[in-house]
Formats: C-alpha cells, structure tokens, sequence
C-alpha cells in the first residue's frame, strides 16, 4: 500500500513519450519512472466514456532510480529512454513488448565544475532527432551538446550567468531560458550565442512582483514564444520583435506550439490554449495547481498529458479539454 503522505507530497518533474507512441513516461520527485500505455488509455476511454471508474488510469510499471533522486528531465530515443540527474545524463533500455526498463546501458558524465559541482541538475533535455545530439540545459548555466553515436559531449555552450530552466530547438535553432531572465539562440554548429532577448526590459511584460526568469521557451521556424516572471509573449524570430502578450495570470513553467496555436501553463489551475493574436482558444481545468511537465504527440493517437505538482496527469486527446486523469499510485 502506498504512503498516503507520498501521494499528497509527489511532483510530476518531466514526461516523455516513446519513439512509437505508445507509452507514456512521467518522472517525480521520489526518483521513480511511471509507465503508462497510450494505446491502452484512449482505447478504453472511447469504449467506456460513461463509466470513467474503469479506465486504466494507474501506471502499468513504476520504476525506481538507484539514485532514488528528483527526476529532473525525461527523453526518448529508439530504444532507450533517457534520464537526467544531477551532472549525467542515463540511458536505459526499453523493451516495448514486454513494457519493461532494463538495466542501465550508458551514462554521460557532464563536465565537473568547482563551482556548480553539488547543483548541476540536467533541467532539461530537448532530442534533435535528424541528427541525434540531445541538448541538456543544465543547473551550471551552460547547455550540453551530447551525441547518441557515441555518448560524447561535443558542445558546450557558454553564456547564460545563471542556470537553464528550458531548451527548444527547430530547423538548426536553438533558444534557451534561463533564471538570469534572458533568451538566447543559437545556431547549433556554433558555441557563442546569436540573438538575445531580455523581456524584463520590456515595460509592457515586466511583472516586478514576479520576477525577472525565464521559465520556459518555445521555437518554430519563424516564432518563439517565452515566459516565467514576465508576461507570456510571442515573438517573430526574424526580426525579434514581440508580436504579442498573453493574459496568462501567474507564472509560467511550459509553453508550445499546438495544432494552428499556443499553450502556456505555471502556477495556475488552468493551462490556457491561445490563437496567435492573443485570444483565449481553451481553459483547461487541472488537478494540479501548478503544471511543469506538458508532453503532446498527433500520431499514432492524438494525445496531450499535463502534468505538476499532483499526484494526478490530465489528459487531453483531443487537445480542448481534459477526459482522462491518470493517478501515480493506486487509489
């Protein structure tokens, strides 16, 4: 029987989805990995919509870390999903048609650094799949390049004076957010930053009250939008210039782009879908009072978990409201 205290007290940290889609993996403040089957969950919630009781709602695998430490950021790639702890990055074997994790088959230690050697978590992790480099946005205020060829760190870059929260990447692009309130992109073959934005210094989104940090950061091809203690904006990349600013009403924590539009989601009981000119296109309700983790797939199911400071994952398979919620431990 679990701990009742341990289902008060879990945080869902980081969520990733397997290369095939059809699992769902959620990483939480105890050190443990909940595995949850998609194909499963939105099977049987078109065949039993009116009687949710029946829904598999619990994870199928919970798997714990030796480290038993904070999950701190979740890939996957091929077949291996990917953790991030404190200074290394892990690798560990999924075996979809058992729906097992194996053992751990490599770990990238991080460069050591004298100064952030007891604080340098791996916050986030984004996966340039054509190439396969995984990008690792770091407590020691520098982002990791690391190849999944051969586990080696090739790039490091430098330029952030406090640590990274998120890191997005398209089309060779690279933007970061960090707790110094600034953005940075960056053109992957190069280490030294390309563009800056600072939206604390803009009077317009400045919220003192809140702070000046970045939180989150999210990029297409010609649009990134970004928040934390600042106001939600959107911004065209090629002129970088804010284009809009959303009436998210607290801090922010996840942001992105979905189907024709944009999410942001933070210390809030509600994750906001908007149209590019701002206005509110959904509010969906959470069980959680505040969202760090959203994860989105269109194929082979249309399927969006929102995850945070509950024991509980809101799902959305149609991306506008929430008809699904998984728990992490039996009722």
């Amino acid at each position: 029987m679990v701990d009742i205290k341990k289902c008060f007290y879990t945080t869902i940290l980081s969520q990733t989805i397997s290369t095939d889609g059809k699992y769902l993996f959620c990483g939480n403040n105890f050190g443990e990995i909940l595995v949850y089957s998609i194909d499963r969950i939105v099977s049987c919630s078109e065949t039993v919509a009116n009687d949710p009781d029946k829904l598999p709602t619990e994870p199928q695998l919970v798997f714990l870390l030796p480290e038993k430490c904070q999950v701190y950021s979740l890939s996957f790639h091929k077949d291996f999903l990917i953790v991030g702890l404190n200074g290394e990055i892990c690798g560990y074997h999924w075996n979809g048609k058992n729906g097992t994790i194996g053992k751990r088959t490599w770990t990238v230690k991080l460069p050591a650094s004298a100064e952030y050697t007891d604080i340098n978590e791996v916050n986030y992790l984004w996966l340039d799949t054509d190439n396969e480099v995984l990008y690792a946005g770091c407590g020691d205020n520098v982002m990791y390049a690391v190849s999944l060829e051969d586990g080696r760190v090739i790039r490091q870059y430098q330029g952030h004076k406090d640590y990274i929260h998120c890191v997005s990447g398209c089309a060779g692009r690279i933007a970061t957010a960090s707790e110094d309130g600034s953005v940075l992109l960056w053109d992957a073959r190069q280490t030294t930053f390309t563009g800056k934005l600072e939206p604390h210094t803009n009077a317009a989104l400045a919220r003192a009250e809140f702070g000046k940090w970045q939180g989150t950061v999210s990029i297409t091809e010609d649009w990134l939008v970004c928040g934390g203690g600042p106001r939600f904006s959107l911004w065209h990349l090629r002129s970088l210039e804010c284009t809009t600013d959303f009436a998210f009403p607290d801090r922010l924590h996840v942001s992105g782009f979905v189907d024709d539009g944009i999410y942001a989601g933070g210390d809030c009981r509600n994750l906001y879908q908007y149209s590019f000119n701002g206005d509110v296109t959904a509010e969906i309700p959470l069980s959680s009072p505040a969202v760090y983790s959203v994860v989105q797939q269109t194929e082979p199911n249309r399927f969006m978990a929102i995850a945070g400071a509950a024991s509980q994952i809101d799902v959305c398979t149609n991306f506008s409201y929430r008809d699904i919620v998984l728990n992490a431990y039996k009722k």
